[in-house]
């Protein structure tokens, strides 16, 4: 099923949007308030509903969407218990037919859907119906997979997965997604969008590192040392003019009251608040400390918006590897 180009067009638009939205917010006050999330996911969820029934792709697939709109729910609202259902609310009684609606999806798109060559799925042979549904099945995986890692606290940041998981409901598969400029054309097995979103941005994460690093070395902050081990993740600033804002002060005064002592820490040894971090910055200007090493924080959010033009101009980086 390709990708249709006027919705195509509105639904990376709307992404961009989004995400830039989300990233800014982020960056600028370490959280992304939940109606965020909430309000993107009615166009995104219009959008797909559109497409699915313009395309005449089926009612289980359309059904289905439910199921991924159900998943995203658990974001922020918890599922309804059935034992107490005559107490359920107007938002319990919608949570339970989006699930209802969902299972039904799977269960109809299970039945019609089963028979199916995974071959032929993985190569793109299959009917366009067939393999959106499939398509959605793993989209409602991927997302779960998130939601799991976020539980785990292997994905710390609740906004991470939050756009993980919209960035899935937008392109729940490669089908909603235009063909990449570099993209050979060759029929290969991708991961899902947001998967590769994810790992595009994890390699900008280690890449910011080196750049960092000559950055350091261009303004000649590295000459010790210490500065070394500290120039692949901060900058040094002019301790008069740190204020307080999304970073971590690294250099600071340690040892005893008799015996003070100035340090570089990779890791700040307490979190900063605005309080703190004045008289943190008295204490260094007491020691006769002119510059500090400061790391800016930069919240993976950031890096998830730009990983939005590597994703759409070259697709899954793991299919250039496979190749």
């Amino acid at each position: 099923m390709p990708a249709d180009p006027f919705l195509s067009t509105l639904r990376i638009s709307m992404i961009f949007s989004c995400m830039f939205i989300a990233a800014r917010s982020d960056f600028q006050t370490l959280s992304v308030r939940d109606m965020h999330w909430k309000i993107w996911a009615i166009p995104a969820t219009i959008i797909l509903v559109f497409e699915t029934a313009s395309t005449n792709s089926g009612f289980a697939n359309l059904l289905t969407i439910s199921a991924m709109i159900a998943v995203f729910s658990t974001c922020f609202y918890r599922i309804p218990e059935l034992r107490s259902f005559r107490d359920w609310q107007r938002e319990q009684v919608t949570l339970s037919l989006i699930y209802l609606i969902g299972i039904a999806g799977i269960f109809l798109g299970g039945i019609e859907y089963s028979d199916t060559d995974f071959v032929n799925l993985i190569l793109g042979e299959e009917s366009n119906e067939t393999m959106l549904w499939w398509g959605s099945l793993g989209a409602i995986l991927t997302m779960v997979l998130y939601l799991s890692a976020w539980k785990a606290r292997i994905i710390p940041g609740g906004a991470d997965v939050k756009a993980l998981i919209l960035v899935t409901l937008f392109f729940p598969s490669w089908a909603f997604i235009p063909e990449q400029m570099y993209f050979s054309g060759e029929n290969t097995f991708r991961i899902p969008p947001s998967m590769a979103l994810f790992l595009w941005a994890g390699a900008s994460f280690i890449i910011a590192a080196p750049i960092i690093f000559l950055s350091n070395v261009a303004r000649g902050d590295v000459s010790t040392a210490p500065d070394f081990k500290m120039a692949w993740h901060a900058t040094k600033k002019p301790v008069s003019r740190i204020i307080a804002g999304p970073s971590w002060i690294l250099t600071e005064v340690a040892g005893t009251e008799d015996e003070p002592r100035v340090v570089n820490r990779i890791l700040p040894s307490n979190p900063s608040s605005s309080g703190s971090i004045q008289e943190e910055l008295e204490r260094l200007e007491s020691m006769g400390v002119e510059e500090a090493w400061v790391a800016t924080k930069h919240p993976f959010l950031v890096y998830l918006f730009f990983a939005l033009f590597p994703l759409l101009l070259l697709g899954d980086p793991l299919a250039y590897l496979l190749k």
